[in-house]
């Protein structure tokens, strides 16, 4: 009996040892979209860029979503492993099999082979399972709102032509928080395609000094100054919060459902009995989320 004790002892801390590591990805941002050609419609690619150190961690967490102009959902693959190479600046690449051969590079996560996106009009999003939606474009005659925000559309992409983010604002050779405004047709212009995957030594550098070049990247921590825990009678409740960082907004969910923009204070109303959890999470002014919303458990009684 000792030598059975002994052995599931080990096999749980074998099992602790193989846990996950947390996942950080909150940072990564559409970089470059490419929708085809008019005789290679399904060579497709998004290439994703790390903004900070340590964003790839993706695997079985992080997607690429692919919509047409009125917001359906057309294409999607979410990363099966993390990209090896971490460094700020590193590129993800997610293409189909007739970009991979069009470009000759080997994509970082595989797109279905479909024709995914239109020229004229659609929507390229990079979606998390741990933050929810983190970042869109939207171009031409898209005109449903994208899971995360991307304002007024980009132009139309010309045929051998793709949307490429500027990253102009603040420290022109990096890729840093001032150059994602969540307005497509401020934040990319058309250019020739150049996909690179995970391998390809970045380009960018720091105009001085530090790994992101001053840009901010420390999220903001969040915390629930008043509302309910433990039993509660009523079917309405009320939560206050705050942000460790000025000038934050926040995102609020409950049980299940997806993260959505809210204001301190919420209130919850028509709640069903049973237990539930609140959680929100603040983004502060360069866009960072709180990776560990602040969240209270309650249950509404009879």
């Amino acid at each position: 009996m000792r030598g059975i004790a002994i052995a599931i002892g080990l096999a749980a801390l074998m099992l602790i040892g193989a846990a996950p590591a947390p996942a950080a990805h909150h940072l990564v941002k559409v970089r470059e979209v490419f929708p085809g050609t008019v005789t290679t419609p399904a060579a497709e690619f998004v290439e994703l860029q790390l903004q900070a150190t340590g964003e790839n961690l993706v695997a079985g967490q992080a997607s690429v979503d692919l919509y047409n102009a009125t917001g359906t959902q057309t294409n999607t693959a979410t990363f099966p492993a993390n990209p090896p190479n971490g460094q700020s600046q590193r590129t993800m690449l997610a293409a189909t099999s007739a970009a991979s051969s069009m470009f000759g590079v080997t994509p970082d996560l595989d797109l279905p082979p479909v024709d995914g996106l239109a020229p004229g009009g659609g929507a390229a999003c990079f979606d998390s399972t741990t933050f929810g939606p983190l970042d869109c474009v939207s171009w031409g005659g898209a005109s449903a709102p994208t899971p995360s925000p991307s304002g007024s559309p980009a132009a139309s992409i010309p045929d051998g032509s793709s949307l490429t983010r500027s990253i102009a604002a603040g420290c022109a050779t990096l890729l840093e928080a001032g150059d994602d405004t969540n307005v497509s047709a401020t934040d990319f212009t058309l250019t020739s395609p150049t996909p690179q995957n995970n391998s390809a030594t970045p380009a960018e550098a720091p105009c001085s000094g530090g790994d992101n070049g001053g840009a901010d990247v420390e999220p903001p921590n969040t915390r629930i100054k008043k509302g309910p825990k433990g039993k509660v009678d009523a079917d309405t409740v009320k939560f206050t919060f705050k942000s460790t960082e000025k000038g934050s907004s926040f995102e609020c969910k409950l049980d299940r459902r997806k993260y959505k923009r809210c204001k301190s204070p919420k209130k919850l109303k028509n709640l069903d009995e049973g237990k539930h959890k609140f959680k929100v999470r603040a983004i502060d002014p360069a866009g960072n989320r709180d990776p560990k919303p602040a969240k209270r458990r309650f249950r509404v009684v009879g």
